[in-house]
């Protein structure tokens, strides 16, 4: 008892000293997180925190487990998955200390997360098979290196989504290192408690300095450390018990941000279609910041969330067979009913943008068909009318409502070609007009111009435009027989025709 203590206070301490000293540093090199539209403190303040807790964690644990007592055996015992786990940790801190200083892609963040979890599987840290007592037991098989891949990786980028507001990520951490602490005791895996109590006072101490208002950030150094340590080490615990509870627990403490980092994910992906990685204010402590709570009191409601999951995940340890599965699917319900409170309102909005994202994909993938069956037949098309009968019938398949070919000749536009639709289907609804000027291999000045429809959506009608630019500007105009009608051509127009369309194209063009 005296050994855990001691690494607790130990790195508690350390850590307390280190902040400053790294706050300082931090300004010195103008490492600080500038305020931006998507922050919410408004004065520059350090971003490199991470450092402090990262080294009063190695700092208190490595000595301990090479001590010569149960915590060093039980060390020697999973020396391999111990070293592979520190160096995963230590590397993913690397990554985001360059990306605090120099600035990372997203995704190369995410593959060097991915990198990580695959040496801890290769250590032999996976999850093979959990049990719910003598009730059953799920052996995964082939699908345990993915598993622990996703898992290992889900959690670290919850805890870096997380860090939003001041102190949440590192209390969030700091009650899942608890009860980590908690499961490598009723386990009996000394190294992990002590690995989980360095980690946890190094979180504790840190957070003296970053609860409500803030003096330092933990920086992506700090969150991918935080988070790839949890979801390993979650990982190491539940390899040596094979039991439910071992990843049971950590997604309950977890499930406030598991939960947001789905939503968010699949607002981004799937609604909104961005990039996964692209910032925004979608998150729960910003949606209780726009409700109108104060800056602490958001933090205290999250906290109050998971301290009651990381309870009722306390109890599943004492429990057993089918009431421990009981208090997790209790637990869940509760969480997913808490978290559906707070984002009242927001669940019909993300199903609606769904069906409206859903719908416009579809459509797309037909207007990108009908684009390259048009392609191919314009490599045929060595004619000025095979080339105009091209681009009717791809403005046919996309529903535009018209397309015209005009030339210029004694400064008035003549209509040559025309194509209208069969049935024209927006006639009070709304049109987009566009005019594009044709290269014409040194004949007369050019123009196309196109009607689409636009009922449906503006994006989808942009797209029809862009694809019509694109076909006429990869295949462009063949020269203009003079001497051979084009099929299609219109009958000569009178002078108060000729004029309405020249008004019209001048209303275009303004």
């Amino acid at each position: 008892m005296k050994t855990y203590l001691t690494v607790y206070f130990g790195s508690a301490l350390v850590a307390m000293l280190l902040v400053p000293i790294v706050s300082q540093l931090a300004k010195r090199y103008h490492l600080v997180d500038l305020p931006d539209a998507r922050k919410v403190h408004t004065v520059p303040l350090p971003r490199v925190g991470g450092i402090a807790f990262v080294l009063a964690t190695l700092a208190l644990v490595v000595p301990v487990l090479f001590l010569s007592n149960t915590i060093g055996e039980s060390f020697r015992q999973s020396r391999t998955q111990f070293i592979v786990l520190l160096a995963g940790a230590g590397f993913m801190f690397v990554v985001g200390l360059i990306d605090d200083i120099r600035s990372v892609r997203g995704l190369i963040k995410l593959l060097c997360l991915v990198a990580a979890a695959i040496a801890v599987c290769a250590s032999g840290a996976t999850v093979r098979s959990f049990s719910v007592g003598s009730w059953f037991a799920v052996h995964t098989g082939w699908a345990a290196w993915p598993l622990t891949v996703c898992w290992i990786v889900g959690i670290a980028v919850s805890v870096s989504f997380i860090d939003g507001l001041d102190g949440l990520a590192a209390g969030i951490a700091a009650m899942v290192c608890g009860t980590l602490v908690l499961l490598a005791l009723w386990s009996g895996q000394g190294a992990m408690a002590v690995l989980m109590l360095a980690l946890l006072g190094g979180v504790t101490g840190f957070l003296f300095f970053n609860f409500y208002p803030a003096k330092i950030f933990m920086g992506d150094c700090g969150s991918l450390f935080l988070g790839f340590m949890i979801g390993a080490g979650s990982v190491v615990c539940q390899s040596k018990t094979s039991t439910f509870v071992g990843l049971a627990l950590p997604f309950l403490v977890l499930g406030v941000p598991i939960l947001d980092t789905g939503l968010v994910i699949a607002a981004r992906g799937f609604v909104e279609r961005r990039s996964l990685f692209a910032p925004d204010r979608n998150h729960l402590h910003h949606r209780l910041l726009k409700l109108g709570y104060h800056h602490r009191a958001v933090v205290i409601v999250i906290y109050a969330m998971t301290a009651i999951s990381a309870s009722i995940g306390v109890f599943m340890l004492r429990a057993s067979g089918k009431w421990s599965l009981t208090l997790w699917v209790g637990a869940v319900v509760l969480m997913f009913s808490m978290f559906a409170c707070l984002h009242s309102g927001r669940g019909p909005k993300l199903f609606k943008g769904l069906k409206r994202s859903l719908a416009i994909s579809h459509q797309a993938k037909a207007q990108v068909h009908s684009f390259e069956s048009a392609q191919v037949q314009m490599h045929e098309s060595a004619s000025l009318p095979a080339w105009w009968q091209t681009l009717c019938a791809m403005g046919e398949n996309m529903r535009f409502q018209s397309l015209g070919l005009w030339h210029r000749d004694n400064g008035h536009y003549i209509n040559t070609y025309a194509w209208n639709a069969p049935q024209k289907e927006s006639m009070n609804g709304r049109i987009v007009k566009l005019s594009l000027p044709l290269d014409s291999n040194g004949g007369p000045e050019c123009e196309l111009r196109a009607c689409i429809c636009a009922d449906d959506y503006l994006e989808l009608s942009g797209r029809q435009a862009m694809l019509l630019t694109r076909l006429v500007d990869e295949f462009p105009m063949p020269q203009r027989q003079p001497e051979a009608p084009a099929t299609g051509q219109l009958p000569t127009q009178d002078g108060d025709s000729r004029l309405k369309d020249e008004r019209n194209l001048q209303h275009v063009r303004d």
